[in-house]
């Protein structure tokens, strides 16, 4: 389905970068829904979308301020004057801004809209760099629709899932929130603003990511053939851990084993699996967990996950080895008789 605005309207926060003073120039009517907005809104929705910095978050618990209070008035009340008055939780941003000297400020762009049969409440952050061209008119900022639409990296903003948000029976996040940041890391004035919590830890985004790569199709080699479980999951440890601060990027990852026809392959897994993870983060230290360590000696292979060589699994000693594992046991001396009763047939 063709993306819906409901509502739009875009202020300026006046900050330069090393000093902390801040004005808004609030606009003083909302955007004109015309073709240039729709087209702008559903370029930032897709941005955001593919973003390889976004976080899914959710709201803080037991806290309030002005942007949540706000913002529930109007989804409980959707009229023009409560999307107005929430848009002007901008205040609140600005007092924070204040207290960063490298904070710089920009266009913030409010929307409400649809796409697909789902509504979103988006804030974004615009810079006079970001392929879209705001000129006011009077009291209002309009969008100049004689300009290309070429959206380049969205500095920050914040995206509600209404429905996801509406639904006390659905556990996943229901915020989406980007930001640019070299490390990866969301402002905390951002989160601050928004009242952004919960978002995944990196150990777990780990975690998720090695389970499903335990559990994904396998990619195709060269001749046309699977590759191992065990090869591909050493690729994939050896691929993150050569990458500059063990970063890894889903897409990028999934283009490297897949092919560039399959960039979305991880995101599509967990999507199918309601596995929430975020496109991009530092592994963390389970991450050599992925890899086997295969071993032989003439008549003994042993293949065993590196997580698995511990004093309660796989003991390793100085001259001897220890596998504790009833089950494992179990199938040898079942296999064991099997082979010696045969032979006294």
């Amino acid at each position: 389905m063709p993306l819906i605005i409901h509502r739009i309207i875009v202020h300026y926060l006046d900050k330069k970068e090393r000093t902390t003073e801040a004005n808004i120039d609030y606009s003083s009517e909302m955007l004109a829904i015309d073709d240039f907005a729709t087209k702008l809104a559903e370029e930032l929705h897709n941005s955001i979308s593919a973003n390889s910095s976004i976080k899914n978050a959710a709201f803080k618990e037991d806290e309030t301020n002005t942007f949540t209070i706000r913002l529930n008035d109007y989804l409980d009340d959707s009229t023009d004057d409560k999307f107005v008055l929430f848009s002007k939780s901008l205040d609140l941003l600005k007092t924070q801004v204040e207290k960063q000297q490298f904070a710089k400020g920009g266009y913030y762009l409010f929307s409400d809209y649809s796409i697909n049969s789902s509504r979103y409440i988006a804030v974004v952050l615009l810079r006079k760099k970001s392929g879209i061209n705001i000129i006011k008119e009077g009291d209002k900022y309009t969008l100049d629709g004689a300009e290309n639409i070429n959206i380049e990296k969205i500095a920050m903003a914040a995206r509600l899932n209404y429905d996801i948000f509406n639904n006390t029976r659905d556990d996943r996040k229901y915020l989406a929130i980007i930001t640019t940041q070299s490390d990866g890391e969301v402002s905390e004035y951002f989160k601050k603003w928004v009242l952004a919590a919960g978002m995944i830890k990196n150990t777990v985004n780990t975690e998720r990511l090695m389970s499903i790569i335990k559990t994904i199709s396998l990619p195709i080699d060269e001749d046309g053939n699977e590759i191992s479980r065990s090869d591909f999951q050493r690729n994939v440890y050896d691929y993150v851990r050569t990458n500059a601060g063990r970063r890894v990027n889903i897409y990028d990852l999934s283009d490297h084993f897949y092919g560039s026809d399959s960039r979305n392959a991880i995101k599509d897994f967990a999507d199918a699996n309601k596995i929430v993870l975020d496109p991009e983060f530092k592994v963390g230290g389970k991450w050599k967990n992925l890899i086997s360590i295969k071993v032989s000696v003439p008549g003994i292979i042993l293949n065993v996950d590196y997580d698995k060589i511990n004093e309660n699994d796989v003991d390793v000693q100085e001259d001897l080895i220890v596998i504790r594992s009833p089950e494992l046991a179990a199938q040898i001396s079942k296999r064991y008789k099997q082979v010696t009763f045969l032979d006294e047939q």
